[in-house]
């Protein structure tokens, strides 16, 4: 292995420039009192100490960039060569240390807990958020004290990962404040980096939309589906969703036994849905259109006890239900069928759109507290303490009257309105 020594002070900007960065050659660059770096082929920045004991020149790793700065290299290597101008040995000092601190939490150990005692619990998707994390931050930064990582390090690789991902970079900060609030309150940390650091403050803006698909979208919708290579399963998941206008989150990790035929009512459990602290399921009614697309999944799911399963190629498919996530891509998939097969550009839509599409159609249907227990949401203020109905008869007729002007709009048949208006 070749090397090539560099002498020139070091720089915090150096440093940056070459973190990270993979080269033919390992390189050592030399700053003061006995202090260098040493640049791996694959970028891995390592600060060294060259010194005397015993009569005999040695070197030592003291740290590694970024989670150890420039500035906290040169104070540590001063204060070792001290311990050995007093007849200490520094790698025996800086072992000790490092041996008090093995208690300390590092980023990885951290976020793990986190989502093992709190998350995992508490928090929908926690799966998700692990895999973000395993993703995007442990390889990074995750081997790195906790409170060795600083707001700027923080950020640069927030900021980094937004230019391509904006919501999992937002989802990295949303979590990551909340992990490091849950560590403090346990005294488990000392500092919490991203407090009071806002999305905005890396440009990351909640766009909220009014997207509603219109007549003509849903035709086509249904025109796709019936028509491209896509698999039935995703076909059936999609209309479900716009007949049921639930969260995809909700349809993905049901599984077959919340599915009571003989009452007709899909059980959706607290811990499958946003609103679900309270300890409440959501019932949803089960129209006929609604059974025989939801039997039809049942088939395809190769008996496992998920209503929606991860491909056949897996092993374990009968444990592992789909995520909300797999069917991101449905919409674009549709958009792209829009313009290439039918000439027609249909605009940006996604997956949640098509719960808002159904709420906005339910209005006329059904009155407003309906459909607000249909969506599956909290009855706002003191209704919600007092007011414990399921409204199972009024919710299974805007269902069919919903559905029946579903098929009206695709088929152009005339089809009576149910509304159940007082």
């Amino acid at each position: 292995m070749y090397s090539i020594t560099v002498k020139m002070p070091i720089s915090d900007s150096y440093l940056r420039s070459v973190h990270g960065k993979e080269s033919e050659k390992v390189t050592e660059k030399t700053d003061r009192d006995g202090l260098s770096v040493r640049i791996s082929k694959k970028g891995k920045v390592v600060f060294q100490l060259r010194f005397y004991f015993a009569g005999k020149q040695k070197r030592l790793d003291i740290g590694t960039y970024p989670g150890m700065t420039l500035k906290e290299a040169r104070d540590e290597g001063v204060r070792l060569r001290r311990y050995a101008e007093d007849g200490f040995d520094p790698a025996l000092m800086l072992n000790e240390r490092r041996l008090a601190n093995s208690e300390l939490y590092t980023v990885e150990r951290l976020i793990t807990e986190w989502i093992d005692v709190y998350a995992s619990k508490n928090v929908k998707g926690y799966r998700q958020i692990l895999r973000t994390y395993q993703i995007h931050i442990f390889p990074k930064i995750g081997k790195l004290l906790h409170d060795r990582v600083g707001t700027h390090t923080w950020l640069d690789l927030i900021e980094f990962i937004a230019k391509e991902r904006a919501s999992i970079a937002r989802r990295i900060l949303t979590t990551a404040n909340q992990c490091h609030a849950w560590g403090h309150r346990r005294k488990l940390i000392e500092i919490k980096p991203l407090l009071d650091i806002k999305p905005r403050d890396i440009g990351l803006r909640i766009r909220s939309t009014d997207r509603v698909l219109s007549d003509e979208e849903i035709i086509m919708l249904f025109d796709a589906t019936d028509t491209m290579a896509m698999t039935r399963k995703n076909v059936l998941f999609l209309r479900l969703v716009l007949l049921f206008g639930c969260r995809t989150g909700e349809l993905a990790a049901s599984e077959v036994s919340h599915f009571n035929f003989d009452d007709a009512v899909w059980t959706v459990p607290p811990e499958n849905h946003k609103t679900g602290k309270r300890g409440k399921p959501l019932l949803r009614p089960i129209i006929p259109a609604a059974a025989e697309m939801i039997k039809e999944a049942m088939q395809l799911n190769g008996s496992s006890k998920f209503l929606f399963v991860r491909k056949a190629g897996y092993e374990d498919r009968n444990e592992t239900p789909m995520t909300s996530n797999s069917f991101l891509s449905v919409p674009i998939r549709i958009r792209a069928f829009s313009l290439n097969k039918r000439g027609k550009i249909m605009p940006h839509w996604s997956m949640h759109d098509l719960r808002r599409t159904a709420r906005t159609r339910w209005s006329v249907l059904a009155p407003p507290h309906v459909c607000e227990i249909m969506l599956g949401h909290t009855l706002p203020g003191i209704w919600s303490v007092y007011d414990h109905n399921d409204y199972l008869d009024e919710q299974r007729k805007a269902y069919s009257a919903w559905w029946a002007e579903v098929m009206r709009i695709i088929h152009g048949d005339s089809v009576t309105g149910i509304t159940i208006r007082a």
